[in-house]
Parts: structure tokens; sequence; C-alpha cells
């Protein structure tokens, strides 16, 4: 064991590492960045999954399939009932199967005989659904949804458009 002096700390040689050009230097500062470091990077990584964990109450939600309707090649409407069902929705999304949708209107009757008029009005494609589109209120109780739409004519699907609407159960 070999004593080596530097600035006003006298180092034992196993507690050093040459650094180059014969200058010695305390290997105590390097364990404190490696931890340090270690430190940074569970945070990091901790704080790239806290997304993650906010986005899984959204697997956690219950959709309940509430009814579908034909669609037909000129505007039409259709009415799916719905009545009193277990459970109250806060939600609704379309889904649409068979060929492309065009919604010019969509309006939800509520279990009191309120209307509500959902701004839609949009082409939907084939295998595809909407956002969830909220409910007025929370919590509502649907007897109806009326919903006026044709099949759009340059569909990339073929045949029969068929529309399902789910509600998300509050």
């Amino acid at each position: 064991n070999k004593k080596i002096e530097h600035s006003s700390r006298v180092y034992q040689s196993d507690e050093c590492s040459s650094i180059g050009f014969g200058i010695y230097r305390d290997r105590k500062p390097r364990m404190q960045l490696k931890h340090w470091f270690v430190a940074a990077t569970a945070i990091l990584l901790a704080g790239n999954m806290a997304p993650a964990a906010q986005a899984q109450p959204r697997l956690m939600e219950r959709w309940e399939r509430l009814g579908c309707a034909e669609v037909g090649r000129q505007p039409d409407l259709d009415v799916i009932h719905v009545g009193r069902r277990e459970g109250r929705f806060r939600a609704i999304r379309l889904e649409v199967s068979g060929n492309d949708v065009h919604i010019n209107d969509l309006k939800v009757i509520y279990g009191n005989g309120e209307p509500d008029d959902i701004q839609v009005r949009a082409n939907i494609r084939e295998g595809t659904q909407t956002r969830p589109l909220d409910l007025r209120g929370r919590d509502r109780v649907i007897n109806r949804i009326e919903i006026v739409s044709r099949r759009d004519q340059g569909g990339r699907g073929r045949g029969r458009a068929q529309i399902c609407v789910s509600g998300l159960l509050g």
C-alpha cells in the first residue's frame, strides 16, 4: 500500500485510480455519480410509465350494445329503441360495418322525453367507430336514438351498411 499526496489529501493507492499522466483521483465521487445516474434513470422510467397507468381506467370502461340499424342508399330516419335498462349512460359511440355511412343527424331522446341533438354530421368509414360522444348531463337513461343517415355511394365496402350504437355505462 503506497501513500500518494495530492492537493490537501493523502490517498492510499487502493483508493485511487489513474486517469492519465500519473494524476490520481478519488474513486468516491465516481461512485456518487453512478448512484445519481441510477436514481435519475429510475425517475425518468417512472415518469414514462405514468401515462400508461393513467390510460388503464379506459380499459375498464363498460360499453353496452344498444342496438343496430340497416342503412339504405337514400337518407332516411332509423330509430333504435333502447328503453329502460339497468344502468345509465354517460356517452355513446357509433360503429359502422358493411359500407361507409354518412350521418346527417343524430338525436338522443332521454327517458324523460328531453331530446339531445348531438353534432356528428360526418362520414364514418366501414369497420371504424366514432370517438365517445358525451351525453348532456350525467348518467342519463336513454329511451331511443334517432339517426338520419345514408350509405356512401362511393364507399369502400360492398352491399348493405349497418350502424350500431353502444352506450358507456355510468
